[in-house]
C-alpha cells in the first residue's frame, strides 16, 4: 500500500482528485496521508468526498504542524468532525506520547492513526496498540522499538532538495521502500512526500531556473526509484519563466521520445505532452501538480505490476 504524504495546497489536492480517475490509483494500493494547512477547508472536504466516492478513506492529520494551523492545531478537530458525510482515518502527530489525550481529538470511539515525530518510546508503543496505523520515519526508528509497533506505515523524506534549481544534477536516487517495505511483517504500507521535501515552504521564490522533477523505477538498480531533473537555461534573472519552462519541458520530451526512455506513460506525462504541443506555460504550481501525479502513478503501477497491488 502506497501512502504518500501531501499537504492541502491547491495543486496537491487537485492532483489527488485527478489521480483517482486512473485505474492504477485505487483503494487496494493507495492510501494518501493529508496534512491540512489552510483554515478554508472547503477544497480539502471536496477532495475527501471525491476520494470516498472511489472507496478511498484517506488518513487526515488532526493536529497539523505547519501552515495556518501550526499555532493552534486543535482548531481543525471540530471543523473536520462537523462534516458527518465524509469518511477519514483521523491521525494524530505525536511528539510526546505521554502528553497525548485521545479525548482532545474526539477519537476515543473511532479508528485512528498516529504519526510519530518524537521517536519511539514505550509510551508510543502502548499507544500504537490502540491505533489502526502507526506512521514512522523508517531510517530514524530504532529497529528494536520498530519491531514492537503494530500495523506500521514507514516513510522517508526522500526528495533531495537543493537550494537552487541550478544545483540539481541530471538525476538523483530517491527511494527503495516500494520494493522492500513488505519484508517486515508488521509493515502495512510505505510513503514519501512525492517530489517535494518534508520542509514546508509557504511560497516559492523567483524562478531563475525552472526545473521539472520526474520519477522512474530503475530496473538496472534493483528497482530503486530515481528522480531526473530537467532544468532550463539560466540567465541570472527571474524573467521569462515561460521560456525557461518550455526549455526544461523540451528536454523532458526529448528523453521521453527517445529509444532510451525510462518513464511510464502516465497521465502526468500525457499532460506534459499536451502542454508541449500547445507551447503553453501553465504556472509553477501546475508543473508540481503534474510531476506529483506522475510520481504517484509510477509507484502505483509498480505495485500492480511487480507486487500484485499489495
Amino acid at each position: 500500500m502506497y501512502c504518500p504524504i501531501l499537504r492541502s495546497k491547491q495543486f496537491e489536492l487537485i492532483a489527488l482528485r485527478e489521480l483517482i480517475k486512473e485505474p492504477c490509483v485505487n483503494s487496494t494500493n493507495f492510501l494518501p496521508i493529508i496534512e491540512p494547512i489552510r483554515l478554508n477547508t472547503a477544497p480539502l472536504i471536496k477532495t475527501i468526498k471525491e476520494l470516498n466516492d472511489q472507496q478511498i478513506i484517506p488518513i487526515v492529520i488532526l493536529n497539523p504542524s505547519v501552515g495556518d494551523f501550526a499555532a493552534n492545531p486543535t482548531v481543525l478537530v471540530p471543523e473536520l468532525w462537523k462534516n458527518e458525510d465524509i469518511r477519514i482515518i483521523p491521525c494524530i502527530i505525536v511528539k510526546d506520547a505521554k502528553s497525548i489525550n485521545l479525548e482532545d481529538f474526539s477519537v476515543s470511539d473511532k479508528e485512528f492513526a498516529i504519526l510519530a515525530y518524537g521517536g519511539v518510546d514505550k509510551e508510543l508503543i502502548t499507544l500504537s496498540k490502540k491505533a489502526v496505523f502507526t506512521i514512522v520515519e523508517h531510517s530514524k526508528t530504532n529497529p528494536l522499538a520498530f519491531s514492537k509497533l503494530k500495523d506500521v506505515i514507514i516513510y522517508e523524506d526522500s526528495f533531495k532538495k537543493k537550494i537552487r534549481n541550478s544545483d540539481y544534477e541530471i538525476e538523483s536516487p530517491f527511494s527503495y521502500l516500494h520494493a522492500t517495505y513488505s519484508q517486515s511483517s508488521n509493515v502495512k504500507g510505505f510513503g514519501d512526500y512525492t517530489i517535494l521535501p518534508r520542509e514546508y515552504v509557504e511560497g516559492g521564490g523567483p524562478a531563475y531556473v525552472v526545473t521539472i522533477h520526474m520519477s522512474y523505477i530503475n530496473k538496472d538498480e534493483f528497482d530503486e526509484m530515481y528522480v531526473r531533473h530537467y532544468s532550463s537555461y539560466s540567465d541570472d534573472t527571474p524573467t521569462n519563466p515561460q521560456g525557461k519552462f518550455l526549455d526544461a519541458l523540451g528536454k523532458l520530451m526529448s528523453d521521453f521520445r527517445s529509444k532510451d526512455n525510462v518513464f511510464n506513460h502516465t497521465s502526468g506525462i500525457k499532460e506534459f505532452e499536451r502542454i508541449h504541443e500547445l507551447n503553453h506555460f501553465p504556472g509553477l504550481g501546475q508543473i508540481k501538480k503534474i510531476s506529483i501525479k506522475h510520481h504517484i502513478e509510477t509507484v502505483c503501477d509498480y505495485l500492480i505490476q511487480e507486487k500484485g497491488g499489495e
